[in-house]
């Protein structure tokens, strides 16, 4: 249970900070994205009405959207292809419009449902291989229209539909990529969900260590039906978390799903056949990832100032206005220190505590953590240390500690974070500094140590394994 609770903090900070990556590098790029789409298909709409090869809807105007939907997919009669072709592609421009300039691109507005229907809409025609023989019969349409223009002689007609065409096929493909991606955390998302509702403060890790899948998937409906009624039950993701917890190859299975969610992270290698020859893993990746732990540092420093900053906001905000003249004129020290109250649910109790935080003692804490994250210091060190297995246990040690203690930094910084921004009222919330980034940041730092210190840790056992059958290996 212990290990569980272990992967299942990791998954939260690896999840929070693939939303950060989402929100702030692929969402703005979904939107560009398909404000590029629409650009290029107005293009292609615009040359086939100049070439009255389609008429254009004159009720385009009156449609009005509240939610994406598909055009029509029905056969396309020969003698109305000018006209059902116009309206379908009439009809598809306006929810393109649509999309580009007022859909909300926020990751609690794309959910699981609205991925699959942008996924279907954003596939309506398929720009990679526009021909007559597609089985869709508007991509066959528009290809007999293509095709009408190419046996012409209007050489710049012809240059706008092929660049066109090539363009809304590479924007699709980038599209579809970053929709899979989002659904990706989206479903990783609900897992910990599952995890948290029902999996960490049940019984349901016993029962499942003793019983078959099936009859702990039934359990676990059961569960499902009275504590997540707003979600629909998805076997097939329950069944993810199942070989995530307990088959015999969770431990892999967890790493993996660590390092898919987690950007910037080394990609674990999955070799097809065994090599005749292996090498030692050097103490260098042990080094690299305590480096890693070391960058830390910048993140830590801004968040310091940040926290006192709006400390000092909060102060002059809570102290009278006599008392600040008062202290400008008699040069009084009016400031006093500040006790945070943050609030979490224990993991294992589920029950709601509240932690006080010293605002002098948690800098203090600072100071102490970037003192020892110098890497310099940690370089020599280590070089200090004459044997191998005493380097090795050095870095190993430093990497474990900094990290434990990051994390619990992360955890009440994330609580301060909240303190403040409820503390402040009127013109003080605006002057606040916000710190959300930083510590988000410093989660993703512990993920990547943790890995690369763990990537090292695999290698060495495999190269203890491959030596132990006799076979060679390279120091």
């Amino acid at each position: 249970m212990k290990k569980a609770l272990e992967f299942h903090e990791e998954l939260k900070d690896a999840l929070e900070c693939r939303r950060e990556f989402i929100e702030i590098e692929q969402l703005p790029k979904l939107k560009e994205l398909f404000k590029n789409f629409h650009s290029s298909f107005a293009s292609i709409v615009n040359l086939l009405l100049n070439k009255a090869l389609i008429k254009e809807d004159p009720y385009k105007h009156d449609q009005k959207i509240s939610e994406i939907s598909i055009p029509p997919v029905t056969q396309i009669m020969e003698n109305e292809k000018a006209v059902q072709l116009g309206s379908r592609l009439s009809f598809y421009d306006t929810q393109l419009e649509h999309i580009s300039h007022y859909y909300v691109f926020s990751i609690e507005y794309i959910s699981s449902s609205r991925i699959k229907l942008l996924k279907k809409f954003i596939n309506y025609i398929q720009w990679k291989l526009i021909a007559e023989t597609s089985p869709n019969s508007t991509t066959r349409a528009l290809a007999s229209a293509f095709s009408n223009i190419r046996s012409g002689n209007d050489t710049l007609a012809i240059s706008i539909i092929n660049t066109s065409a090539n363009q809304l096929a590479t924007l699709q493909k980038l599209i579809d990529d970053t929709l899979n991606s989002i659904s990706f955390f989206q479903k990783e998302t609900y897992k910990l969900k599952v995890r948290e509702r029902i999996m960490i403060n049940s019984g349901i890790y016993k029962y499942a260590s003793e019983n078959r899948y099936d009859e702990t998937l039934s359990v676990i409906k059961k569960k499902f039906n009275e504590t997540m009624v707003e979600e629909k039950f998805l076997p097939d993701f329950i069944k993810e978390i199942l070989e995530e917890e307990f088959s015999t190859e969770s431990d892999e299975l967890r790493q993996d799903l660590l390092y898919k969610l987690t950007e910037n992270a080394a990609k674990k290698e999955k070799k097809e056949e065994k090599k005749l020859i292996i090498k030692a893993p050097s103490l260098n990746m042990l080094l690299n990832a305590a480096l890693t732990v070391c960058s830390a540092s910048p993140q830590l420093q801004s968040m310091a100032e940040k926290i006192n900053w709006n400390a000092a906001v909060l102060s002059d905000t809570n102290t009278s206005a006599l008392v600040r003249v008062l202290s400008k004129i008699f040069k009084i020290n009016t400031s006093k220190n500040i006790i945070f109250e943050i609030e979490y649910v224990d993991d294992i109790t589920g029950s709601r505590k509240v932690e006080k935080i010293d605002k002098s003692d948690f800098h203090k804490r600072i100071q102490k953590i970037q003192n020892e994250l110098s890497s310099q210091k940690l370089k020599a060190e280590v070089t200090a240390i004459k044997t191998a297995e005493g380097r090795e246990k050095y870095l190993t040690d430093f990497i474990d500690s900094i990290n434990t203690r990051l994390k619990i930094f992360t955890y009440q910084a994330g609580g301060i974070d909240k303190f403040i921004k409820k503390s402040a009222s009127g013109s003080a919330s605006s002057q606040l500094k916000g710190f959300v980034i930083e510590n988000n940041a410093v989660k993703n730092i512990i993920i990547k140590s943790k890995q690369q210190a763990q990537e090292y840790k695999n290698l060495k056992e495999e190269y203890k394994q491959f030596t132990e059958l006799g076979m060679e290996g390279e120091k």
